[in-house]
Protein backbone atom coordinates (compact mmCIF):
# COMPACT_ATOMS: atom_id res chain seq x y z
CA UNK A 1 0.00 0.00 0.00
CA UNK A 2 1.81 3.28 -1.12
CA UNK A 3 1.77 5.86 1.89
CA UNK A 4 2.87 9.45 1.62
CA UNK A 5 6.58 10.62 2.83
CA UNK A 6 8.62 13.97 3.02
CA UNK A 7 11.54 13.53 0.69
CA UNK A 8 14.36 16.61 1.82
CA UNK A 9 16.05 17.87 -1.88
CA UNK A 10 19.32 19.18 -2.42
CA UNK A 11 19.02 23.07 -2.81
CA UNK A 12 16.83 24.67 -5.26
CA UNK A 13 15.69 21.13 -7.27
CA UNK A 14 12.51 20.60 -5.99
CA UNK A 15 11.65 20.47 -9.85
CA UNK A 16 14.44 18.61 -11.10
CA UNK A 17 14.15 15.62 -8.04
CA UNK A 18 10.05 15.62 -9.01
CA UNK A 19 10.85 15.07 -12.45
CA UNK A 20 13.45 12.47 -11.68
CA UNK A 21 11.03 10.93 -9.45
CA UNK A 22 8.13 11.28 -11.72
CA UNK A 23 10.69 8.90 -14.36
CA UNK A 24 10.99 6.24 -11.73
CA UNK A 25 7.34 6.05 -11.77
CA UNK A 26 6.57 7.40 -8.23
CA UNK A 27 3.14 9.66 -7.55
CA UNK A 28 5.15 13.45 -6.46
CA UNK A 29 3.47 16.03 -4.83
CA UNK A 30 5.25 19.59 -5.16
CA UNK A 31 2.90 22.17 -3.38
CA UNK A 32 3.52 25.49 -5.35
CA UNK A 33 2.41 29.13 -5.15
CA UNK A 34 3.12 32.14 -7.05
CA UNK A 35 5.89 33.82 -5.54
CA UNK A 36 5.89 37.85 -6.48
CA UNK A 37 9.30 38.71 -7.95
CA UNK A 38 10.88 42.17 -8.32
CA UNK A 39 13.91 43.44 -10.48
CA UNK A 40 14.89 46.05 -12.46
CA UNK A 41 11.54 48.09 -11.06
CA UNK A 42 9.79 45.48 -12.71
CA UNK A 43 7.21 42.95 -10.94
CA UNK A 44 6.37 39.40 -11.92
CA UNK A 45 5.00 36.28 -10.50
CA UNK A 46 7.02 32.46 -10.89
CA UNK A 47 6.39 29.38 -9.67
CA UNK A 48 7.58 28.80 -6.58
CA UNK A 49 7.54 25.68 -3.65
CA UNK A 50 5.99 26.37 -0.75
CA UNK A 51 8.23 24.41 1.14
CA UNK A 52 11.63 25.61 -0.20
CA UNK A 53 13.85 21.67 -0.37
CA UNK A 54 10.78 19.32 0.29
CA UNK A 55 8.43 17.77 -1.90
CA UNK A 56 5.87 14.45 -0.91
CA UNK A 57 6.16 10.75 -2.47
CA UNK A 58 3.64 8.43 -2.61
CA UNK A 59 5.32 4.43 -2.26
CA UNK A 60 5.17 1.41 -0.36
CA UNK A 61 8.17 1.14 1.26
CA UNK A 62 7.41 -2.28 2.55
CA UNK A 63 8.35 -3.03 -1.46
CA UNK A 64 12.09 -2.47 -0.70
CA UNK A 65 11.66 1.42 -2.93
CA UNK A 66 13.63 3.54 -0.73
CA UNK A 67 16.39 3.09 -2.43
CA UNK A 68 14.75 4.39 -6.01
CA UNK A 69 13.65 7.48 -4.07
CA UNK A 70 16.93 8.51 -1.82
CA UNK A 71 18.79 7.98 -5.29
CA UNK A 72 16.99 9.81 -7.31
CA UNK A 73 19.08 13.06 -8.79
CA UNK A 74 17.90 16.04 -7.01
CA UNK A 75 16.56 14.24 -3.71
CA UNK A 76 18.91 14.22 -0.59
CA UNK A 77 16.81 11.57 1.75
CA UNK A 78 13.54 10.78 3.44
CA UNK A 79 12.23 12.53 6.43
CA UNK A 80 12.92 10.26 9.54
CA UNK A 81 12.06 9.69 12.61
CA UNK A 82 14.16 7.21 14.23
CA UNK A 83 15.51 5.92 11.90
CA UNK A 84 12.32 5.02 9.78
CA UNK A 85 10.70 7.05 7.22
CA UNK A 86 8.10 9.38 8.81
CA UNK A 87 5.04 8.98 6.92
CA UNK A 88 3.00 11.78 6.06
CA UNK A 89 -1.16 11.28 6.73
CA UNK A 90 -2.97 11.48 3.49
CA UNK A 91 -5.00 14.36 5.44
CA UNK A 92 -2.46 16.35 5.48
CA UNK A 93 -2.22 16.10 1.46
CA UNK A 94 -5.53 16.32 0.88
CA UNK A 95 -5.48 19.74 2.59
CA UNK A 96 -2.77 20.93 0.77
CA UNK A 97 -4.72 20.36 -2.44
CA UNK A 98 -7.68 21.38 -1.40
CA UNK A 99 -6.62 25.08 -1.03
CA UNK A 100 -4.99 25.23 -4.85
CA UNK A 101 -6.36 26.78 -7.69
CA UNK A 102 -7.88 25.51 -11.00
CA UNK A 103 -3.90 25.80 -11.79
CA UNK A 104 -2.67 23.88 -9.02
CA UNK A 105 -1.22 26.69 -7.37
CA UNK A 106 -1.54 27.98 -3.76
CA UNK A 107 -3.40 31.07 -2.99
CA UNK A 108 -1.33 32.57 0.10
CA UNK A 109 -0.68 35.93 -1.12
CA UNK A 110 -3.77 37.45 -1.81
CA UNK A 111 -5.44 36.95 1.04
CA UNK A 112 -7.75 34.15 0.49
CA UNK A 113 -5.49 31.02 0.84
CA UNK A 114 -4.12 29.00 3.61
CA UNK A 115 -1.79 31.55 5.70
CA UNK A 116 -3.89 34.22 4.72
CA UNK A 117 -5.23 34.52 8.40
CA UNK A 118 -1.77 34.68 9.61
CA UNK A 119 0.07 37.84 9.70
CA UNK A 120 3.96 38.26 9.39
CA UNK A 121 5.00 38.31 13.53
CA UNK A 122 1.79 36.69 14.92
CA UNK A 123 2.43 34.08 17.50
CA UNK A 124 1.49 30.57 16.71
CA UNK A 125 1.53 27.56 18.75
CA UNK A 126 1.71 24.15 17.62
CA UNK A 127 -1.12 21.88 19.66
CA UNK A 128 -0.28 18.40 17.93
CA UNK A 129 1.23 16.38 15.03
CA UNK A 130 5.42 15.83 14.70
CA UNK A 131 6.46 19.37 15.87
Amino acid sequence: MNRWYCAYTKPRAELWARTNLWERGFEVYLPQYLKRRRHARRTDYVAAPLFPRYLFVAANLDAGVSRGITYAPGVSNLIAFGGDPAPVPDAIIAELRAHEDDDGMMDIDRGRGIVSRYQLGDKVRISEGPM
